[in-house]
């Protein structure tokens, strides 16, 4: 009987284990499980993904429960049949309390039941509330690790929608009257799994605490407050495990060894019920200590400048690097090569403006370079922007490169096996990129997500990854991503109100290069050795018909173009995903420069407040 699967999550009761994580994202079940000793996957079914290993002894399951109070109560109940005595649910949420800042760990006590699935369980008048030896383990783990963290209610929904768009509900005036009646209450921040949890615990007599990122707060939006969003869940991920060794620890009466604690330590606030805060015994002193102020000072400061091609960031990046005592680090993948000055769109010397710009033109065509190259190579560049007093410029619209870089992501060691890299080269020679790209698709389709049929070298190294090490590509980048970035970026993205003027922009420019000598420069490449990477640059190949004679001139330009424009596409697509990007609409700016100055300076004086908290 212990054999048989439990019907959703997938596992045998037998697999089952007194203690639980539970994530929401099945993404992050194995960056969690990455912390537990000898973890193993256990199962994949639906929205539930499971992972096992050991801390302090004790068999661990990480297993993620899906979006909301259904697929969370499910979760838990057939956990329960394999031996769930304790559980830790790691999340995010919006704030409601103005004093909720994006990035703050939320320890939530109880949660307002503005759900259905907790009414399945037990009358509305019976409150849902934590364990509060598992809050204490979890207050006591985030302290350590001097998160900035606040303890309090939350408010649990069903409808995502309900919360950020209510004008859109035929129901508007009492999602917006509910929602007044929870800020006046004090109630921290919404999300949708706790009210679930807190209530199926009660009822099948488990323990379960839950700790939340909060990810953004719509109400300091609303009040000016200039935040930006934070999407690193590192701090809620290594909160949930240092609380389940306490709580392991103190079931089995044991000590934990002690372990250096954290230098960094922030006053914690624990907003009651009616709408007012008290602070913590941790002094503001402490807050101010001289180690806080060099943790701070570690972030190396940094201004990106991104967006599609033809949008105008190598101007403003200069006009940038003019007022602000910078230099210029290239973030594309095509100025890289000596000789395809045109194709890549490179400033000449002329329009540098006298203005250094490193990472262009420092390789042959028919060298392979990689992503962790392009990582190693800029960090290398911009310490040494900094150690001569100066400031860092990041531009360019190769994302991948871009988000390697801020983002701090590792790479797998760059030994290729030669054989399969040799095997894969001559199949997307042979068979195309479409059929190498449904290939990665079928084991790791986020990578494959980001990729076209004209990306051979990140296909090919994709596939090679995952045959090598039996880890996909986008498993080893979520698992790098636990250790934080190095840098203080402040990013500005180019775009367009109406993508017809960005289009329009494109057709003259191919135009320009045209005239400059772009066929010319297509016969030399073509004349000579060539990389796979390199081989991808649009303008070239848009070209090779016309060199063979098969095309003319002006389908030829005209396919350029065609090509061009789907490229910016893709950038927009990709760029649109990173929330800290704060974008400027060229075609809607009377003064691009002072728009983007604008964004800088906000940064730095949100910096120093949070500095001063």
């Amino acid at each position: 009987m212990n054999e048989e699967k439990l019907f959703h999550i997938g596992i045998t009761k037998a697999q089952g284990a007194k203690y639980a994580i539970l994530p929401g994202d099945p993404g992050r079940v194995k960056l969690i499980a990455a912390y537990l000793e000898s973890p193993e996957k256990l199962a994949s079914n639906r929205e539930f993904t499971s992972w096992c290993g050991r801390l302090c002894g004790e068999r661990v399951i990480v297993m993620s429960t899906g979006i909301g109070g259904p697929s969370a109560a499910i979760a838990l109940e057939e956990l329960c049949e394999a031996g769930l005595k304790a559980a830790v649910r790691t999340g995010t949420c919006g704030g409601i309390s103005e004093g909720v800042i994006p990035g703050d760990i939320i320890i939530p006590t109880a949660a307002v039941r503005m759900e259905g699935t907790s009414r399945e369980y037990a009358p509305l008048e019976f409150p849902a509330a934590a364990d509060f030896g598992i809050v204490r383990a979890l207050s006591e783990a985030a302290e350590k690790n001097g998160f900035r963290v606040h303890t309090g209610i939350v408010q649990s929904k069903d409808s995502f929608y309900g919360q950020h768009s209510p004008e859109t509900m035929p129901v508007e005036y009492r999602l917006k009257n509910k929602w007044s009646a929870w800020k006046r209450l004090g109630v921290l921040a919404s999300e949708m799994e706790t009210a679930a949890l807190y209530t199926v615990a009660a009822a099948r007599n488990i323990r379960v605490g839950c700790v939340l990122h909060a990810l953004w707060n719509q109400e300091r939006k609303n009040k000016g407050y200039v935040d930006g969003d934070d999407f690193d869940l590192s701090a809620a991920i290594k909160t949930a495990v240092d609380a389940m060794k306490i709580i392991i620890a103190a079931d089995k009466k044991i000590k934990l060894p002690d372990e250096k604690p954290a230098s960094r330590t922030i006053p914690v606030s624990v907003p009651k019920t009616n709408n007012t805060a008290v602070t913590s015994d941790v002094s503001e002193a402490a807050a101010k200590t001289e180690s806080e102020k060099n943790k701070v000072k570690e972030k190396k400061r940094m201004i990106a400048v991104v967006g599609p091609t033809a949008s105008g960031k190598t101007d403003l990046a200069i006009k940038l690097a003019k007022k602000y005592n910078g230099e210029i680090v290239s973030a594309d993948s095509m100025q890289i090569y000596k000789g395809m000055e045109i194709a890549s769109a490179k400033p000449t010397e002329e329009e540098m403006q006298g203005i250094p710009h490193h990472l262009m033109s420092f390789i042959s065509p028919c060298d392979t370079f990689s992503v962790s190259d392009y990582v190693r190579l800029a960090s290398e560049a911009i310490d040494d922007i900094i150690s001569r007093g100066k400031m860092p410029i990041l531009c360019g619209g190769s994302g991948l490169y871009i988000r390697s870089l801020i983002d701090n992501i590792t790479f797998a060691p760059d030994k290729p096996d030669e054989q399969l890299r040799d095997e894969l080269n001559e199949r997307y020679e042979k068979e195309g990129g479409e059929v190498l790209l449904s290939e990665l698709r079928e084991f790791d389709p986020e990578t494959a997500e980001k990729l076209s049929p004209n990306d051979g070298k990140r296909i090919i190294r994709a596939i090679e990854i995952y045959r090598s090490t039996g880890i996909t590509m986008s498993e080893h980048i979520s698992l790098s991503k636990l250790e934080p970035s190095p840098y203080d970026v402040t990013a500005i993205g180019l775009t367009f109100a109406d993508r017809q003027n960005l289009y329009e922009r494109i057709n003259k420019r191919v135009d320009v290069m045209l005239k400059r000598g772009l066929i010319k420069e297509a016969e030399d490449f073509y004349s000579s050795e060539k990389s796979v990477t390199s081989s991808a640059a649009i303008g070239y190949k848009e070209l090779k018909p016309y060199l063979d004679g098969r095309i003319t001139l002006e389908a030829a330009a005209e396919k350029l173009k065609m090509e061009s424009r789907r490229y910016a596409k893709r950038q927009i697509t990709w760029f649109r995903r990173d929330e800290y990007i704060r974008w400027i609409e060229v075609d809607k700016s009377e003064d691009v420069l002072g728009d983007a100055v604008k964004i800088i300076e906000e940064a730095e004086q949100k910096e120093a407040v949070i500095g001063q908290v």
